[in-house]
């Protein structure tokens, strides 16, 4: 009977934890603001103990922070953090195109096409979250053309981190033009159909330069 307990406990603590991190992941939870236990059990239809542990797990990934007699203050975005991202994936993607035209490795060139087309659906239905992902799997998909098992788990460890980054930025910034990577993406599928490797590079550096530029300039985190 207490091995059934403590099961149905870690079950409950998972599914706060996904729950509240979809949330934080999806910007629900804006980075500033301040979590109750009390609400999320609320919300979440459970009691305090597995919102602990579920919080307490979000705290490690440095998503929140704990403040006594406070509540859960939900952190806030690291300029620093976002342009370090934003380098790692330029890195990646001048070594797969190297690996590629050094090793006479191919592009995924259906699975980028198909993503790309999901990429310009989704700004067509307004859709930012499904938008930002599959930009996201286009980019995946390009990357895993290397053959790099530790890259590819590096890229997925640091697409959430990316997804709420953008999705932060997205209702922050109202007024601003969005869904930019529908047509570097356009570019990038270009160039790779034709092999024009090294023109593939210089799209994701100058892409780059300008993401920094603006992030620099204008950035509200």
């Amino acid at each position: 009977m207490k091995g059934i307990v403590k099961m149905t406990q870690h079950s409950l603590v998972d599914i706060a934890y996904t729950k509240i991190r979809e949330n934080l992941i999806t910007a629900n939870y804006m980075p500033g603001m301040l979590l109750s236990e009390n609400v999320l059990a609320k919300e979440l239809n459970m009691s305090r103990t597995p919102i602990r542990g579920a919080i307490s797990r979000l705290e490690s990934e440095g998503f929140v922070s704990s403040i006594k007699n406070r509540g859960i203050f939900v952190k806030e975005i690291s300029m620093k953090e976002l342009l370090d991202i934003s380098q790692v994936i330029l890195f990646l993607q001048e070594f797969t195109v190297d690996e590629v035209e050094a090793r006479g490795l191919c592009f995924d060139l259906e699975k980028l096409k198909m993503y790309l087309e999901l990429q310009l659906e989704a700004e067509k239905n307004d859709d930012y979250y499904k938008y930002i992902q599959y930009h996201i799997l286009f980019t995946q998909c390009m990357i895993s053309s290397a053959n790099n098992k530790v890259m590819l788990e590096f890229m997925d460890s640091l697409k959430d981190k990316f997804i709420r980054m953008a999705m932060v930025n997205w209702k922050l910034t109202p007024n601003q033009k969005h869904y930019s990577a529908n047509q570097l993406n356009k570019i990038i599928y270009d160039a790779i159909c034709l092999q024009k490797y090294s023109s593939i590079k210089q799209i994701c550096k100058e892409t780059f330069l300008k993401t920094r530029e603006r992030i620099i300039m204008s950035s509200p985190f």
